[in-house]
């Protein structure tokens, strides 16, 4: 009898001890996550203010390109040395691809940290964390969860801004090459963007301290250029290379050099490493 009662113990015992491995782990974690954040009105606000925003940029854009173009047929009408010359840098790529992109980046710059402020801080308030971390899961599995439904909803977010740009390459003839650089740049932002996001979000319980420090800090890293004037040669150059607006800038010209890849990289993963090591210090409380 009592070895019966053993053996039957031993597989109830075995279910309960049972742990995910590390790849069901992390899909688990991301599905509880973009459920809730599809059931929060962050999600559709963030979403529709990015389509928009973008949609004015673009159009105004293309409202004073227009103007231009029309301007300069104008002028060519009275002057034969107008005739025929266009600058180079007027077309629909550098006037207005370009700074809508631009535009679009500094809208980032206020909506991802509303996207990531409530990742691990209301968490906290709803004392839900405390069942998250007493699961049997990695550290690292429920990070990358979270970083993981965090970049998925980014996609769609990058996606509802190439719209009308694929649109217009699709009705003018323009290379696609511009538009899908300038896509790629957009998500590394945006992922960058929320790798600090998701550290602020780590370090604290309040979603508007979270909200609040994710955009200090990644406006003041955007561009330094109003550092450069009271700094050295060698200390502007070492801002520049810190500031996220120089590693961007190429992108919707149709660039991409790995060296910036890499820094959006470096960006992600650092932010990764720095919430991992937030969310240990929290399990050892």
């Amino acid at each position: 009898m009592s070895a019966a009662s053993g053996s039957a113990a031993e597989p109830g015992t075995a279910r309960a001890t049972y742990a995910p491995g590390p790849g069901r782990a992390v899909v688990t974690v991301a599905a509880r996550e973009l459920a809730g954040l599809f059931v929060s009105p962050i999600a559709y606000i963030a979403l529709t203010g990015v389509a928009l925003a973008m949609s004015l940029f673009f159009f105004d854009n293309l409202r004073a390109f227009n103007a231009e173009v029309s301007m300069m047929q104008a002028q060519a009408v009275f002057s034969d040395l107008m005739a025929g010359e266009v600058p180079p840098d007027l077309n629909l790529i550098e006037r207005v691809m370009v700074p809508t992109a631009i535009q679009t980046a500094f809208v980032f710059l206020g909506v991802v940290p509303l996207i990531t402020m409530g990742v691990f801080a209301e968490e906290r308030v709803r004392r839900t964390d405390e069942v998250l971390l007493t699961l049997p899961l990695p550290t690292t599995a429920v990070v990358a969860g979270k970083f993981l439904a965090t970049y998925v909803f980014l996609l769609a977010v990058v996606g509802v801004t190439v719209l009308l740009p694929v649109v217009s390459v699709a009705y003018t003839g323009l290379s696609a090459g511009p538009v899908l650089a300038s896509a790629l740049g957009l998500l590394l932002l945006a992922f960058a963007l929320a790798a600090v996001g998701l550290v602020c979000s780590a370090l604290t319980s309040n979603q508007l301290v979270a909200a609040l420090a994710a955009y200090a800090l990644a406006s003041a890293a955007f561009d330094f250029g109003w550092l450069q004037p009271l700094a050295g040669e060698w200390l502007a150059h070492a801002l520049e290379l810190l500031a996220i607006h120089p590693h961007f800038a190429s992108f919707p010209r149709g660039v991409i050099p790995l060296a910036d890849v890499g820094y959006f990289a470096v960006i992600c993963l650092t932010g990764f490493l720095l919430t991992r090591a937030a969310l240990e210090l929290e399990r050892l409380k």
